[in-house]
């Protein structure tokens, strides 16, 4: 386990927001914003280790839950200064949300955040989302991406709808799921062809340098 994730771990558990901030700021994750969020990412792994092995309360996870989201509107509430000068014609646009069922969202606000960094107009809907919302959402915002978070096995078969139904959205949106089962399932099987999935935050990184947008067909996983 890499110390610095320990050490953020600790902060995220005792609650300690500024200190967070300022230990993710002094270090090298600080300079770079990839390594900003992979370790806010990696520190919540751990701290869902922790909670399985009973090392820790629900309440604790809690609290270091509401902690990296308060770290997650600072980020955003920076790159806003630092980007509000920059007004492109016309940003292409992305919506990030968790199938119904899914509590766990942290995921989803870091992808909703990164893109928007990167230019793009984004709008994160969270966790536990019902179908029919995100079908609507997806209506009238007509998104070029739309990301799907799943972390709990029994909801592969619910994704698999999800994708199916929106897939057919008039303006051919990009489908893109990630989610900690990424990592650890073969989601291509779950999915329907063209899906395009997403195991870690470094491709999503890959995608956005090297081709300047996400379209079918040029991921790494399609």
């Amino acid at each position: 386990m890499n110390i610095q994730v320990e050490e953020l771990s600790k902060l995220l558990l005792d609650g300690k927001v500024m200190k967070a901030w300022t230990f993710l700021q002094s270090s090298a994750s600080g300079k770079n914003t990839m390594e900003f969020y992979d370790m806010i990412k990696e520190a919540m792994y751990h701290i869902g280790e922790l909670w399985e092995e009973n090392r820790i309360t629900v309440a604790e996870e809690h609290v270091a839950s509401h902690v990296c989201k308060n770290l997650l509107s600072y980020k955003y509430y920076h790159s806003l200064k630092q980007t509000y000068h920059v007004i492109p014609l016309k940003k292409k646009k992305a919506m990030f949300f968790c199938v119904e069922g899914e509590e766990h969202d942290l995921g989803v606000h870091i992808v909703s955040n990164y893109f928007h960094e990167n230019g793009w107009d984004t709008q994160c809907l969270g966790r536990n989302l019902k179908l029919e919302h995100a079908l609507q959402f997806a209506e009238k915002f007509k998104p070029e991406v739309i990301g799907i978070s799943v972390n709990i096995v029994y909801n592969l078969p619910l994704v698999n709808k999800y994708i199916e139904v929106l897939e057919e959205l008039p303006f051919g949106p990009v489908i893109m799921v990630g989610g900690k089962l990424a990592a650890s399932h073969d989601l291509e099987f779950h999915c329907p062809p063209g899906t395009m999935i997403i195991r870690s935050l470094t491709e999503i990184e890959d995608l956005i340098n090297y081709t300047g947008t996400v379209q079918h067909g040029n991921a790494i996983n399609v």
